[in-house]
């Protein structure tokens, strides 16, 4: 079985976990089982604690704060949450190739693919980029001179 690379702490566990919390928890399995229980709670409890110290119940926001961002875009917060996923890391690099080949297409003024009913941008799109200005030639006028000639020639014989 592969062993996974140990995820990080994330910013907010920084806050409210010291060293010698991480200790005890590394420690908590290698304790008597009667013991397990009553250093788990402690520790969540002193966790608990540093985190009402942290906010307080009327703290106000700080300019310098490191656990406030300001709001970020999709890519920036999906590309800060991915050290933290696991296995699941290449399905958000999945979605960020996938938001920045959206991107790309706006840049480009691409059509929008939900607005395009019979599929009538997808051919201008496609003409676009073969370097064509219309259909080959087939327009509905000239099929209908066609069958319109046919029948004439029909008739004459």
């Amino acid at each position: 079985m592969e062993k996974q690379p140990p995820i990080p702490m994330t910013p907010f566990d920084t806050l409210v976990t010291s060293p010698e919390l991480q200790m005890m928890k590394l420690m908590l399995p290698y304790t008597p089982a009667s013991y397990q229980r009553i250093l788990a709670f402690y520790i969540k409890f002193i966790e608990l604690q540093n985190t009402m110290r942290y906010f307080g119940l009327f703290r106000e926001k700080k300019q310098n704060d490191p656990f406030c961002k300001t709001p970020s875009s999709p890519a920036e917060i999906l590309g800060d949450l991915k050290p933290y996923i696991g296995k699941d890391a290449d399905t958000i690099d999945m979605i960020l190739s996938a938001m920045s080949m959206m991107d790309m297409m706006k840049e480009m003024d691409m059509p929008d693919f939900s607005q395009m009913g019979d599929m009538s941008g997808m051919m201008d799109m496609m003409n676009l980029f073969s370097g064509q200005n219309d259909t080959a030639g087939h327009t509905p006028d000239a099929e209908n001179k066609t069958k319109n000639d046919i029948s004439e020639e029909r008739k004459n014989e």
